[in-house]
């Protein structure tokens, strides 16, 4: 019996690094892997489930592996024919001839590039090298989330801001992507605690869940100042995407010193964000020390 008949198809590369297209619905987003660093189970950078490698090819990768693969296997069916043919007639003993025609492969190339992507990574832990777009929280080889992980969102967020022609809408999106770099830290680190983890976007929610699971206040080094900006920045984050941008009741309760602002326009301030980033990053820096500590 002949062996499994293999095709290999190789894809191209952008310096090295190969794209990928999360296998979950929910997510999909694009992201790269340098191809020396890729495992055969790797991490989504943005939503952190796992997937084969082989699971995470992008739309064009995967029609391009289709072409060539059918081009490779019509090659291969043509060898094998025409050795069947030689068989015959040389077994008829005279009685037929077969001249066989020269076979070419098609040779199939890419007809897409990688996407450029204007952020990459090398992972402290594990020393992946990865591109990605965006808000993320996770190492896609070794799915850890550390504090270079919050530096680079609080950089692409303040870049973002910057190169934005309409800074309002800008801020808008900042305050909300701010929120998701510090659920998505939290999430990643809460997946070693077997307990049911709440909603990240709640700020003391957040605080009382590692209070219990890790023995560790992670605002209680926070002044008063980066406090009432964080409580703000989540608060306010909130009121424009659920609240139509209007100042309500559950915002004074949360806030009540905004007391004389209900009934108003929410207003987003690059200081408030500024001073909340900083505040951030002093809590998970709490949170990442606790839980190393605690092992």
């Amino acid at each position: 019996m002949d062996p499994i008949f293999q095709i290999k198809v190789a894809l191209p590369t952008d310096q090295g690094f190969l794209g990928h297209a999360c296998n979950n619905k929910s997510c999909g987003q694009y992201f790269k892997v340098h191809i020396d660093d890729r495992k055969d189970k790797m991490c989504c950078p943005y939503c952190g489930l796992n997937f084969d490698k082989s699971k995470l090819h992008t739309s064009q990768q995967a029609a391009h592996i289709k072409e060539a693969a059918k081009a490779e296997a019509l090659f291969f069916a043509r060898q094998k024919l025409q050795e069947m043919l030689k068989d015959v007639a040389r077994e008829s003993r005279g009685t037929l001839s077969y001249k066989p025609s020269p076979i070419f492969k098609q040779h199939v190339s890419p007809r897409y590039k990688e996407r450029q992507i204007d952020t990459q990574l090398t992972c402290p832990q594990c020393n992946c090298r990865f591109q990605i777009y965006g808000i993320f929280g996770y190492c896609p080889s070794c799915e850890e989330s550390n504090l270079q992980i919050y530096d680079t969102n609080w950089e692409i967020i303040k870049r973002e801001i910057a190169s934005a022609a309409n800074q309002e809408r800008a801020l808008r999106h900042a305050y909300s992507d701010l929120v998701s770099a510090f659920e998505l830290f939290c999430a990643n680190k809460a997946k070693r605690f077997n307990v049911v983890v709440p909603s990240f976007q709640i700020l003391f929610d957040a605080r009382r869940f590692f209070k219990e699971s890790a023995g560790v206040d992670m605002l209680a080094q926070l002044e008063a100042s980066e406090l009432l900006a964080l409580r703000r920045v989540f608060q306010k984050r909130h009121v424009a995407i659920h609240g139509g941008g209007i100042i309500g009741e559950r915002y004074v309760k949360m806030i009540p010193e905004d007391r004389l602002l209900l009934g108003k326009k929410v207003e987003m301030a690059l200081a408030e964000l500024e001073l909340a980033a900083a505040a951030t990053k002093k809590a998970l820096t709490c949170l990442v020390k606790a839980i190393e500590k605690k092992g």
